[in-house]
């Protein structure tokens, strides 16, 4: 079987920058907390913290974490357990997506990157409205202009930040 045969959108959707932008998300987000906005912490440095509150409780601001899960590297609890606790969850269009049923009820946001092959499949947007979720969409080239991309999720993060009391917002992802 070729890489192709799974899926005939699987090849347009493997990103040729991946590794800038999610060092792009996880500056964007940490220049965004710097503001004063949030506190910022990378749970890839510090993974035991995602749920983990107490070393936030001294600090006034709204904790803000970041993460990435690589769907084959990460156990299927592992991945349940991160977004069960994400406020927003940012990924390429795909299977992945499907692990927005685990977000939390209420006002979670799932941003969805997509490429013009798979225009026209509303699916992951429909599930985000079922759910209560804001759903965002960002269209991207397989070369992302993470600009853009950051753009969205500092809206968000401001969506957020503006509503939340200090401690309420967990994560970001």
């Amino acid at each position: 079987m070729k890489h192709d045969d799974w899926s005939k959108w699987r090849g347009v959707r493997h990103l040729v920058n991946e590794p800038e932008v999610l060092d792009g998300i996880r500056q964007g987000i940490r220049d965004f907390c710097n503001t004063g906005a949030c506190f910022y912490e990378d749970a890839i440095e510090n993974p035991e913290s995602w749920t983990d509150n107490s070393s936030l409780e001294a600090n006034d601001s709204i904790p803000i974490r970041f993460t990435s899960i690589d769907p084959t590297v990460h156990a299927l609890e592992t991945q349940v357990h991160y977004v069960g606790h994400t406020s927003i969850l940012v990924a390429l269009h795909g299977g992945a997506l499907g692990l927005s049923l685990f977000l939390p009820p209420g006002d979670a946001t799932m941003i969805e990157l997509q490429v013009k092959e798979v225009s026209g499949n509303f699916h992951f947007e429909h599930m985000a409205y079922e759910m209560g979720h804001v759903y965002e969409q960002v269209r991207i080239e397989r070369k992302v202009n993470v600009e853009s991309v950051v753009r969205t999720i500092t809206e968000q993060l401001e969506r957020l930040v503006g509503k939340a009391e200090p401690a309420e917002l967990d994560q970001a992802e």
